[in-house]
């Protein structure tokens, strides 16, 4: 057995002033170390005071900060104050701010117009200086009677309001700002109208609206102003227009879905680029209307010979094929309209390479007779087609920069006033071309491409966050429009869209940085994460981690012993960024040891997905007890991470009041010693009634019952309190669980697309492989399949939707009274010989449980229980192979007279992979 070294918890660092220690966590092969519980003047000398911060806590972190003396403080009389000049342009913004700050704790304010010179004390002062700012620049004026927030434009003064947002979420009490003067402003070339933007494929993973607004929410907070909506791809198309029934998949946005995410956009100043890809990535269209299709074989494979796709690229020598795309453009435009996207993303990457095409007789042909020299001229002219069709709706087009990576010799040259995405390190080619540039280099990092879990090192598609931020700037020109990072969905099609927002959250903190204040050649990524750990995330809006309290301190678990400590968060620093180093994390977990280096251990945090490359900050499973102790516990990881930090609670939290979270209840503790007055509970952002009227003694507990049913994943419980006889007014304190996700169907845990419709087979992925069943060659939709004594109903799920439960450990509730047995229409892939045997557990109405084996034999066996033999496979790469493929019925025998309530699935390591071992659930059905 692997032995583990524990270390002893240092003292806490105030996090204002935190650096990382270089310290190394120790594990592996040595004996675990043993240290005495002392105080840390006995073990080792005081640490110096932390440093007092230059700026107060803003993301990005301010460009320029002077203090002054004193503090501002919100009063009951305090307004939101517009300066008239100014009033039209910043109302909306000036409701959306007070709508954030009673988010976030702040009495709601009263919104009002007057002259500066007439602010009241705690007046918040909203006006603008066009003359001596830019646009989305902003300065911050904060004295002890008052806070002017001033922009050149309306932007600006949005962003002021969005680093006091960020300033006051950090101040005991929500409350206060310091004294002082601060400016900040875009670096160049992104001031004006130029892009910090993020792309989010919502082809592949299907982004519900509600985690689109977060993501744009989120975007708001770090100051990036434009939001690039991937809707279409080989894959599926992701939009219900008018006209066209049956080509949006099943999970799509209507145009109501569109409005709801432009007017929210536009309230947080974030600009919309909707963008449909063609002509190439456009299988999901020629499947749904073959026509569109080429008739010569080379014109049928991707990019490059050797991957057939017969509807990948859409023949555009066909007169019939260019009207179609036409009228589809027309409806997208109709459905974003020009004020709130005025550029519209028309694909335009990844056509067939110069010698495929020249393969092709009826583009030879074609290219010959409109007079071009090349074929490729005639991907180009339709370029230039599509650009004059956007223009003639007052739009502007952008595509992605591909043709130089064609070599086709092209003589056509695309419009000048289309604007180019330049991904693939040519940026500088296409300025020089005198093409205006949004930089999204993907050597440069600035591409999130996490792929199948447990996620990948994947060369350059992990931003590297420390080149990004220290480092990274593009090329200076006066054709460069902005920078924008691209989040991809490739090969991770059974993902949830939480597993790739993240890997999206300390890129963007990155990305935003780069492009305020430029490199930071002298300052740590380590304490820039650490700054965005502090500040959170913004008001109302969940998060994958609660945002660190005031006062928090980061404790570096190796250095000098020091007394035991709570734990909000976990923060895990890999050695380097080689892939063996990042994916070698998973499987471990960090624990905290109550009692010593060895005993009263319970895991805090757990790696359950390869980390980027950067700090991996994780919420702590326990935040209830202290704990002296620290060890990271390999498990079934092979690497060891460069340091171990734990969070500690904040300053409110430092008043021992505790507020503990679990399914249907939250419970506050008060281990102080003042009694507390709660004022107001808040349960995922949404206030929750019965809390005590009076006060809370010290030592006194009071349990909410809340409605949790519902809900799932990070769940988080905000209590605002007074603590009785203290001069502070006002403590905020957070409480956070994962609660494990509940089913009410199987069809509810469907994980993983396992068939695929034969026209387009992208999707699928039963094996790990991109190779899946054949939806032509399985029951009906709602079908029945009958095996022995169970009767099962075949998923209704449409085509290239989740249609399996991939078993991790899932309980899925029964129904339908006494039963003799549980049956599993099921399957496994990359099964040993002789099958994949798992266990679960039975759970009964009386509350008793029962354990079952399986042994699930593998889909290409062809032997055992078979239940639905397809004898074909929809493989990658768009090949159709005739080879066995089946489903196998399989019986859980249940104890005898009772009636089971819920079937745990086993707990398999949950992600797809070549070579691992899976267990599909397609179905459940009971014997009676």
């Amino acid at each position: 057995m692997r032995k583990r070294r524990s270390v002893r918890a240092v003292t806490a660092l105030a996090l204002a002033a935190t650096s990382l220690l270089g310290a190394q966590v120790a594990a592996g092969g040595g004996a675990s170390a043993r240290t005495t519980t002392t105080t840390a003047s006995a073990a080792a000398p005081a640490p110096a005071a932390p440093a007092v911060p230059a700026a107060p806590a803003v993301l990005p972190a301010l460009r320029q900060w002077q203090a002054g003396t004193g503090e501002f403080t919100l009063r009951a009389s305090s307004r939101i104050l517009l300066d008239p000049r100014y009033a039209g342009g910043l109302a909306a913004d000036a409701r959306t701010f007070a709508a954030d700050l009673a988010a976030e704790g702040v009495p709601a304010l009263p919104v009002a117009v007057a002259a500066p010179a007439g602010a009241r004390p705690g007046d918040l002062v909203l006006t603008e200086d066009p003359a001596a700012l830019p646009d989305q620049g902003y300065r911050l004026d904060v004295t002890a009677d008052r806070a002017t927030l001033t922009g050149g434009a309306p932007a600006g003064v949005f962003y002021a309001e969005q680093s006091t947002e960020q300033i006051l979420g950090t101040a005991r009490g929500h409350d206060r700002l310091p004294a002082g003067t601060g400016q900040d402003a875009p670096s160049s070339p992104a001031v004006g109208d130029g892009e910090r933007g993020l792309m989010l494929d919502t082809a592949r993973e299907y982004w519900p609206v509600g985690a689109i607004e977060q993501t744009i929410r989120q975007m708001a907070w770090l100051k990036l102003d434009t939001f690039h909506w991937h809707l279409t791809d080989s894959e599926a198309f992701r939009l219900r227009l008018p006209g066209y029934p049956g080509l949006a998949a099943a999970r799509s946005y209507r145009p109501a879905d569109v409005r709801a995410v432009l007017d929210y956009a536009r309230r947080y100043h974030v600009r919309v680029v909707p963008e449909l890809d063609i002509p190439g990535h456009a299988t999901s269209l020629t499947a749904y209307r073959p026509a569109l299709r080429w008739d010569c074989p080379s014109m049928n494979q991707v990019i490059h010979a050797g991957r057939i796709d017969p509807g990948f690229t859409v023949d555009i020598t066909k007169p019939a094929s260019v009207s179609w795309l036409d009228g589809l453009v027309d409806s997208v435009l109709q459905v974003f309209d020009a004020a709130d996207a005025p550029v519209v993303h028309l694909g335009g990457d990844e056509t067939p390479d110069a010698q495929l095409q020249s393969q092709c007789p009826e583009l030879t042909q074609y290219a010959a007779t409109q007079g071009y020299r090349s074929p490729e001229d005639v991907f180009l002219a339709y370029e230039n087609h599509l650009d004059r069709l956007v223009r003639a709706h007052g739009r502007t087009m952008e595509m992605w920069g591909w043709w130089p990576q064609v070599g086709g010799g092209a003589s056509v040259s695309v419009d000048k006033d289309v604007l180019i995405q330049a991904w693939l390190g040519d940026e500088a080619g296409f300025e020089a071309q005198g093409y205006r540039v949004v930089v999204s280099n993907e050597h440069s990092r600035l591409y999130v491409v996490p792929k199948a879990l447990p996620g990948t090192g994947n060369g350059n598609y992990i931003p590297d966050d420390t080149a990004l931020y220290s480092s990274y700037a593009p090329a200076a020109s006066p054709q460069l429009t902005g920078v924008e990072m691209a989040e991809w969905g490739d090969i991770a099609f059974e993902q949830p869209w939480s597993y790739f927002a993240q890997y999206l959250r300390r890129p963007m903190e990155a990305l935003a940085s780069a492009t305020w204040r430029g490199p930071q050649p002298s300052a740590s990524l380590s304490d820039y994460e650490a700054l965005a750990d502090y500040v959170g995330g913004p008001p109302g809006v969940g998060a994958p981690l609660s945002p660190v309290e005031p006062g928090t301190a980061a404790v570096d678990a190796a250095g000098y012993t020091g007394p035991a400590v709570a734990v909000r968060a976990v923060r895990i620093t890999p050695r380097s960024g080689a892939t063996a180093d990042l994916a070698g994390l998973v499987g471990g977990s960090v624990e905290g040891c109550a009692q010593g280096p060895d005993s009263g251990c319970r895991v805090l945090a757990r790696v359950t997905t390869t980390p980027a490359l950067d700090a991996l900050t994780l919420p702590a499973a326990d935040t209830s007890q202290a704990y002296g102790w620290f060890r990271w516990v390999p498990g079934t990881a092979t690497a060891t991470p460069a340091r171990i930090e734990v969070l500690t609670p904040g300053a409110a939290e430092a008043t021992g009041v505790r507020v503990v979270v679990a399914s249907g209840e939250v419970t506050i503790a008060d281990g102080g010693d003042r009694a507390i007055l709660p004022q107001e509970l808040r349960v995922a952002g949404t206030p929750v009634g019965g809390l005590r009227a009076g006060a809370l003694p010290p030592g006194g507990t009071e349990t909410v019952r809340v409605d949790t049913e519902a809900l799932s994943g990070v769940l988080t419980a905000d209590l605002t309190y007074r603590q009785v006889g203290s001069a502070v007014d006002r403590f905020t304190v957070r409480g956070t669980a994962t609660l494990p996700v509940r089913y009410r169907s199987p069809a509810q845990a469907y994980n993983d697309i396992g068939s695929t419709d034969d026209a387009n087979p992208e999707l699928g992925n039963l094996d790990g492989a991109q190779d899946s069943l054949s939806r032509q060659a399985l029951p009906a939709p709602g079908g029945t399949v009958t095996a022995g004594p169970f009767a099962y109903t075949w998923p209704a799920t449409p085509a290239g939707d989740p249609d399996n439960v991939l078993a991790q450990g899932q309980t899925i509730p029964l129904g339908g009274g006494p039963a003799t047995a549980i049956g599993l229409l099921a399957t496994a892939t990359y099964a040993p010989a002789g099958g994949l045997s798992a266990s679960g557990t039975v759970t009964y109405t009386d509350g008793s449980t029962s354990d079952y084996t399986l042994t699930v034999p593998d889909w290409s066996a062809g032997t055992g229980p078979v239940a639905v033999a397809t004898g074909v496979v929809n493989a990658n790469g768009r090949a159709q192979a005739a080879r066995t493929a089946d489903l196998y019925s399989l019986a859980i025998p249940l104890d005898a007279g009772k009636q089971p309530a819920s079937l745990t699935l086993p707990a398999l390591p949950g992600y797809l992979g070549s070579k691992s071992p899976q267990l599909h659930v397609f179905a459940l059905a009971t014997a009676r």
